[in-house]
């Protein structure tokens, strides 16, 4: 059983520690991509649907961890269609952070304020978020004023793990539970992330693919 040590004391910490724990998660099969197989499974959590998709690679891991770290970059690497993705604080090795994303109409924006811990533990490197209230930051105040009509999602938490195997090779997870609440139907949501779950990992992928040395 995987558990990371939770540095944060905010509302989605039970959340959290249950999407940690391998216990629950449900294969859901897997995907041929660019790069190889997605192995995809899922995890009910409280009515909400938790995701994660994993696969094999043998790209650097001082790559992989300089895509996943690159807050800002997401904006250009990642197929979500992010309007804004900005580091609001960062130091010893936690990183919090703002991101709109745009939907279409009819549906509002969205918004979150994440906060992001770098870990390490035997298992692997792993980078664990969730949300925070985003009242101390200046930014996030103009965000609302710029997009008046975003909503601000109330659960949001994930992870991306680095695990070694063998042979320089590494499995490179991601798992994501958060509800994107206001006038998106709950199952229309899971819908959609359930199908840009792959995508993730291809994301990752293909940037540290660029950035290799």
């Amino acid at each position: 059983m995987l558990f990371l040590p939770l540095l944060f004391s905010i509302s989605n910490g039970d959340a959290l520690k249950s999407m940690l724990i391998e216990d629950g998660w449900v294969d859901m099969g897997t995907s041929q991509r660019d790069f190889g197989t997605v192995h995809s499974r899922h995890k009910p959590l409280d009515g909400l649907d938790c995701l994660e998709a994993q696969a094999t690679t043998s790209l650097p891991l001082k790559a992989l961890k300089e895509v996943i770290l690159d807050i800002e970059g997401n904006v250009n690497w990642s197929s979500a269609d992010l309007l804004v993705s900005e580091v609001l604080s960062q130091g010893n090795g936690r990183i919090d952070y703002v991101q709109v994303l745009n939907v279409p109409a009819p549906f509002s924006d969205r918004l979150w304020v994440l906060s992001g811990q770098v870990t390490t533990n035997a298992a692997g490197w792993h980078f664990v978020w969730q949300r925070i209230p985003g009242e101390g930051y200046d930014r996030v105040t103009e965000l609302h004023s710029e997009y008046p009509d975003a909503v601000e999602i109330s659960s949001n938490v994930g992870s991306w793990s680095l695990l070694p195997i063998e042979n320089g090779q590494h499995v490179a997870r991601f798992r994501s539970c958060n509800d994107a609440g206001g006038n998106i139907p709950r199952w229309a949501g899971e819908q959609t992330a359930r199908l840009m779950l792959p995508t993730n990992i291809v994301d990752l992928f293909r940037e540290a693919e660029k950035r290799r040395d």
